[in-house]
């Protein structure tokens, strides 16, 4: 074998995952993403109650202090809420945006009593609480978790939120995998997954 330079070094662990469950968040920003007719509004979160308060936070500042500037980090507490649009022809469900942007609204108003949000004036969003459910997958092999709907923060607080189910499995080209019953090897179904 050709003599290959290296420096031996220890892998960076990742950060641990957020169990499953519900958790109540405070809306620590607001911002519109994107052009009309394509824009979403996008709810930056974070954890205030129990154990994992601070979650998102201490998760971006670990990977951010992981990746000396080799690559971009992402914020895993952002929420984003497509803003329907009927101009918009990249969306073929935009009954799905409206319903979303509707429960998701709803949720934040009641989990803030006496608040109406105008739906014009998206800074009046931030630092109002609401509940966060996860939602868990796989793409590629590689098990992952995400916000997978707002909550009514009561909601989580009194353990009434049911459990979201997983993604299904995925692939890179956008093939869904589920395991057959019978044989229990994993099945590609070339499928569309509205998320």
């Amino acid at each position: 074998m050709k003599k290959v330079n290296f420096t031996s070094e220890a892998p960076s662990k990742g950060y641990q995952m957020l169990p499953k469950g519900a958790y109540v968040c405070g809306i620590t920003n607001v911002k519109v993403d994107g052009r009309e007719p394509d824009q979403q509004l996008v709810l930056r979160l974070d954890i205030i109650e129990g154990e994992y308060a601070g979650y998102f936070t201490k998760r971006f500042q670990h990977e951010s202090g992981n990746s000396n500037g080799k690559y971009e980090v992402r914020y895993k507490g952002d929420f984003r809420i497509q803003i329907p649009d009927e101009r918009n022809p990249k969306r073929q469900h935009p009954e799905w945006d409206q319903k979303k942007l509707n429960n998701s609204i709803w949720c934040i108003e009641q989990s803030n009593p006496g608040f109406h949000w105008d739906g014009e004036h998206e800074m009046d969003l931030k630092g109002k609480i609401v509940g966060i459910s996860m939602q868990y997958g796989t793409f590629n092999g590689i098990r992952y978790s995400a916000i997978g709907r707002l909550e009514v923060a009561d909601d989580v607080r009194n353990g009434a939120v049911k459990e979201m189910k997983d993604r299904p499995d995925r692939m890179s080209d956008g093939a869904a995998a589920t395991v057959d019953q019978q044989t229990g090897f994993s099945v590609v179904e070339d499928v569309e997954v509205p998320f």
